[in-house]
């Protein structure tokens, strides 16, 4: 029976609803900020479709790192629809004929709106990478134990690395830029996808690739090794960063990964929420020899993201495509399945 408030049914979305939804979703971070997704709008949910032609063959020929920013994504919807009162039911991987058809989100009844949900939702516009130094300061043990939380919500573990493991953890990184750095094929990703034009709707801007690291001691990606940028300079990082281990249980595919990018973005706005800044190295996850490295252990848990935390100022905000580029108003043409020889 259909429940009906201000002349709608109960779980029914507004067009001025669906558009704030896709909004928010967009703001989500994506692998060089390619921003691999596609909404198709409907009146009771939305679904997220992976758009392939932006996948990075170079570093991702699984489709790891898209899925993950597609998860972030669909966590943005989730957030969204709750923050406009709606009760939520999320499906991965819907469609078995369509591996693009990564998620569908759909409203299913009203809720009431609580301040941690409208918090989420204001940090969605304000989390951004950062990829500079931070204060020499560890945030408090609650609020890292609050991102752990965030983490645990999502089906997934948040480990905060000890000194030890820290230096390890930083140190396979360092090697996996460092073999990265070596590979034609990533330089010319990267050069595609970093860019200096003011109009450009996706990459990552010059202004945002972030200082070298003082004898390479912090191994963050450097975006932009054949490209001169004014003013970049090479500064010293905080002593003891911070540094973590996002992993979930089952396995390593599709749905592990759109897991791993929900529990990611979740961290990452919790995070916001609590005044700290965060920064990736997904390099390791981009080497399967290295990653090989730290998977498995007591819980056979599976590593989808290093991640670093702490305080530091604002970031940059990275571009984002229009909202006509991504919302789909037609049925996607299916894939056609491959042939078997």
């Amino acid at each position: 029976m259909n429940d009906r408030r201000g002349g709608r049914a109960m779980g029914s979305l507004t067009e001025k609803e669906i558009l704030t939804a896709i909004e928010a979703a967009t703001r989500a971070p994506s692998v060089h900020n390619t921003q691999p997704w596609l909404f198709l709008p409907g009146a009771e949910g939305i679904e997220v479709h992976a758009d392939l032609s932006r996948r990075l063959a170079a570093i991702d020929p699984q489709g790891r790192a898209m899925h993950i920013s597609l998860g972030a994504a669909v966590l943005n919807l989730r957030i969204a629809l709750a923050n406009g009162g709606h009760s939520e039911c999320t499906l991965l991987l819907p469609d078995p004929d369509d591996p693009r058809h990564v998620a569908t989100v759909r409203a299913e009844g009203r809720r009431s709106v609580g301040l941690e949900e409208r918090e989420l939702f204001v940090a969605i516009g304000r989390r951004h990478s950062n990829r500079g130094p931070f204060d020499n300061i560890r945030p408090p043990g609650p609020d890292l134990e609050r991102l752990a939380a965030a983490a645990e919500l999502e089906g997934a573990m948040l480990h905060f690395a000890d000194p030890a493991e820290r230096d390890a953890l930083l140190g396979l990184v360092r090697t996996a830029e460092t073999r990265r750095r070596r590979d034609s094929a990533y330089r010319a990703e990267l050069l595609a996808w970093t860019t200096d034009d003011p109009y450009r709707e996706d990459g990552l801007p010059l202004e945002a690739v972030g200082p070298w690291s003082e004898m390479a001691a912090m191994p963050i990606r450097d975006f932009a090794p054949e490209r001169e940028i004014p003013g970049r300079q090479t500064v010293r990082f905080e002593w003891e960063p911070v540094v973590a281990t996002l992993s979930v249980h089952g396995g390593d595919g599709p749905k592990q990964w759109l897991r791993a990018g929900q529990a990611l973005q979740r961290v990452l706005l919790e995070a916001t929420r609590r005044g700290l800044a965060a920064s990736l190295f997904s390099q390791l996850l981009e080497d399967p020899e290295l990653l090989g490295l730290i998977r498995g252990g007591e819980h056979r848990m599976s590593v989808q993201m290093v991640l670093r935390v702490g305080y530091a100022p604002l970031a940059p905000a990275s571009p984002r495509r229009s909202l006509e580029e991504v919302i789909v108003r037609g049925r996607p043409v299916p894939l056609k399945p491959p042939k078997l020889t």
